[in-house]
């Protein structure tokens, strides 16, 4: 009779589908030159804490070797943050399962890689993003900051329906990109003298046009957007982070049906994220704003 090899991860797959998985099984992290994947199900906590929400750490440390990995071999990617896909079920019941998907997505040159990963994260909580920040800026295992040009970069708030909340974060390591300091200090440089652009809508629709015609290839602050849907205004000051534009979509249906509108449009433009969403009452209608790279 023919033997077949059964890995450890398909018999974890085995035991999920009959449901006989009581104790921990924290999946070793998939790796490759396009992301990281894994999953964990067992219990939310024990006698140390959200130990589910733990597999985070996990998996931000594979991701960081990885990229560290394919830096050292010339294949040059940073964090796709806008594709990241995380997702929780049995959050409240005592036995979870939580699942995380973090893309690679490929940069032009060394200088626009990313060598060292985090996040910080609230397991129906808020995150202490300003603490992990400062946390990450002031560790100096050799005397010196390990985030070149003190330039963290960090993805918008993910959060799954049962409010898993994380925060991503990723830079340029000290110890393999120092020689980009002075790309990083022209940069800031740039956003620190930008002039300030204001586009004024007089609706929803309207500021969704102008928005897109004002927008289209730009180089901005990416870091100082700021939507003002009361006014139906959008500021922001002319920078260094190179865009193919603002995209501010809207539907009259439901938030679900738009967020199906974005998952597809991503297809195309895998690095489209949102910047933040809302109702308004006054045009009954909901709406995403978010930046193409």
């Amino acid at each position: 009779m023919k033997k077949f090899l059964v890995t450890e991860s398909e018999k974890n797959n085995i035991r999920r589908m009959y449901g006989i998985i009581s104790e921990q099984v924290a999946d070793t992290p998939n790796c490759s030159n396009a992301g990281c994947s894994g999953k964990y199900t067992g219990p939310e906590f024990d006698n140390n804490g959200d130990i589910a929400h733990k597999y985070s750490n996990t998996i931000t440390n594979a991701v960081a070797s990885k990229l560290k990995e394919l830096y050292k071999s010339g294949t040059y990617v940073k964090v796709n943050f806008a594709g990241i896909k995380l997702t929780t079920k049995g959050m409240g019941t005592g036995n979870v399962e939580y699942t995380v998907n973090i893309p690679f997505i490929s940069v032009p040159d060394k200088c626009s890689a990313m060598t060292g990963f985090a996040h910080v994260g609230g397991w129906n909580h808020d995150p202490a993003l300003d603490d992990r920040k400062s946390e990450i800026l002031n560790y100096k295992p050799n005397g010196s900051s390990v985030v070149v040009g003190g330039k963290l970069y960090v993805s918008k708030l993910k959060k799954t329906k049962e409010n898993l909340k994380e925060y991503f974060i990723q830079w340029k390591h000290s110890t393999l990109q120092q020689e980009c300091l002075q790309q990083i200090q022209s940069n800031q440089q740039t956003n620190a003298t930008g002039k300030p652009v204001s586009i004024q809508g007089t609706s929803v629709p309207d500021l969704r046009e102008k928005v897109k015609s004002q927008t289209k290839e730009i180089s901005i602050d990416e870091d100082s957007i700021v939507l003002d849907m009361n006014s139906y205004k959008v500021t922001f000051k002319t920078g260094s982070d190179k865009i193919q534009g603002l995209s501010l979509l809207y539907d009259d249906v439901s938030s679900d049906t738009l967020d199906s509108r974005v998952e597809e449009i991503k297809k195309t433009y895998p690095e489209m994220e949102k910047i933040e969403d809302g109702y308004d009452k006054k045009d009954k209608l909901w709406w995403i704003l978010s930046i193409i790279k």
